[in-house]
């Protein structure tokens, strides 16, 4: 009796992922057991939609007077970790909670943070090194992919997570306190049976096998090109065949055509090691020749399973009508941007359609004249090679790979940091324009600066690349560096 403590359990959870039924759950199934127990939570700030730690403790003796337990965790304390997303485990590993003797159980679909929305360019954590920091400093790390293990079932992420908890052995909790304490709950008693049950079961095997690298899955590309890819090293087929096909997706083969022509002309003067160059332009050029018009952003609204995924995200099933509503603010650029150049007049230079501004629309995608709006536009793709803002963009383009290639001769490092002012074109009105802008004037007389001093450019480009980092929204050459 003497040596004997609390068994503790930390559950991280977002807003909405079923944390504190998660604890209840806990709480009530220790009491079934006949062991003293409790659960505390604590809110977290909103990353997301707001992320909560929940403690719980059990006293491993039945019917113990008075046991003293604690409110909150201590670092070194925590047998089991449970983390309904992956990066809230590795929060428990920044904090000091994961030790030798912790168990941790991590979901692996991510929930991404705010901070990683809002970066300049990626911005997104590679969880591969973390998770393989995780189980370096744990007892034991089980990993759970619960869409794979869950399947078509309508199973939630926080009864899984239960029943690896229970079914991990660090608690004395038998299946049927788990499952007592389901159906004292009543929250979709069956449902969450089945997830409990999934969980166990995958906490008995290990869980989930290791993640690949997040780097990650890449579409494949029509077979038509597959001997054109064949000319590039093999280090760089991937990235290459991923962008062929998001541009075919996008547009048509002849449009990935010219984007294998525009890479082969920097491929042809990168002498650097591992072809970094070729493959970062390979990248950043396949994404900004898919620059989001309305016509693309319809596309992507009414592209086939986004339904399912909506419904899927909601845990919403097939026989309860959902209404989707899609909320849109096009302002006057966007109107014009799908038109040719020399009917730009045709849009009103109205008020409303003023930068800074928008006509705001409610289309109801849900239904069949919002989704048929939608797809009737997504079908002028035919029309985008003659527009206004695919001139303008196309131009950009080519002063961006010119001003690569002239640089490559100079400096190849400098080539790779100008590769990556691709950067600041991005995002969708004012914030396009201003930073298409920076790069109009930091290009100006270009292959002259390269050739006198390249040190001095090198310095403006990564001052450039530092801003663009820093405050992704807003026009560089506004502000200063400290």
């Amino acid at each position: 009796m003497e040596n004997l403590r609390p068994i503790c359990v930390l559950v991280s959870a977002l807003g909405g992922q079923g944390g504190g039924v998660l604890a209840d759950w806990m709480v009530e199934a220790a009491k079934h057991a006949g062991y003293p127990a409790q659960a505390t939570s604590t809110p977290g700030v909103a990353q997301r939609t707001g992320a909560t730690t929940y403690y719980f403790e059990l006293f491993p003796e039945k019917h113990t007077d008075d046991p003293i337990f604690t409110l909150f965790p201590g670092t070194g304390d925590l047998d089991i970790v449970a983390a309904l997303e992956p990066t809230e485990a590795g929060r428990a590993l920044e904090k000091g909670y994961i030790t030798d003797f912790t168990t941790v159980i991590t979901g692996l679909e991510r929930v991404y943070s705010t901070a990683e929305k809002m970066a300049a360019g990626d911005g997104t954590i590679n969880e591969k090194p973390m998770m393989e920091s995780i189980e370096s400093a744990s007892s034991k790390l089980i990993r759970l992919n619960i869409e794979e293990l869950a399947g078509s079932s309508a199973s939630k992420i926080n009864s899984v997570i239960f029943g690896a908890i229970v079914g991990s052995g660090i608690l004395p909790l038998k299946m049927e306190d788990a499952e007592h304490a389901i159906r004292e709950k009543g929250v979709a008693v069956d449902a969450n049976i089945n997830g409990f049950e999934i969980g166990f079961n995958a906490a008995h095997t290990g869980g989930s096998p290791q993640l690949e690298d997040p780097d990650k899955p890449f579409k494949a590309p029509p077979v038509h090109f597959e001997k054109l890819i064949h000319n590039y090293p093999d280090k760089l087929h991937q990235v290459i065949g991923h962008g062929i096909a998001r541009l075919v997706d996008y547009q048509d083969i002849s449009y990935a055509e010219k984007y294998l022509d525009k890479i082969s002309s920097v491929f042809e003067l990168d002498i650097g090691p591992d072809y970094i160059l070729t493959e970062d332009i390979a990248k950043r050029l396949a994404l900004w020749m898919s620059f989001e018009d309305v016509i693309r952003v319809a596309q992507l609204k009414t592209r086939k399973g986004r339904l399912n995924r909506i419904r899927h995200e909601l845990n919403v099933d097939e026989n309860t009508p959902i209404r989707l509503t899609d909320y849109f603010k096009p302002g006057r650029e966007e109107f014009i941007g799908i038109l040719p150049k020399s009917l730009s007049w045709l849009v009103p230079k109205l008020k409303i359609l003023s930068r800074g501004k928008g006509l705001a629309l409610h289309i109801p995608t849900g239904s069949f004249l919002g989704f048929g709006l939608l797809k009737i536009l997504s079908s002028l793709r035919f029309i985008r090679k003659f527009s206004k803002q695919y001139a303008e963009e196309h131009e950009q383009i080519e002063v961006w790979l010119d001003a690569v290639k002239e640089a490559v001769v100079i400096d190849h490092h400098l080539a790779c940091q100008t590769a990556k002012l691709s950067i600041l074109s991005r995002g969708y009105g004012n914030v396009r324009i201003e930073g298409q802008n920076v790069l109009t004037k930091l290009f100006d007389n270009w292959k002259s600066k390269v050739v006198l001093d390249p040190e001095k450019v090198l310095l403006e480009v990564d001052k450039t690349l530092v801003l663009a980092h820093a405050n992704p929204d807003v026009d560089s050459t506004r502000t200063k560096l400290n």
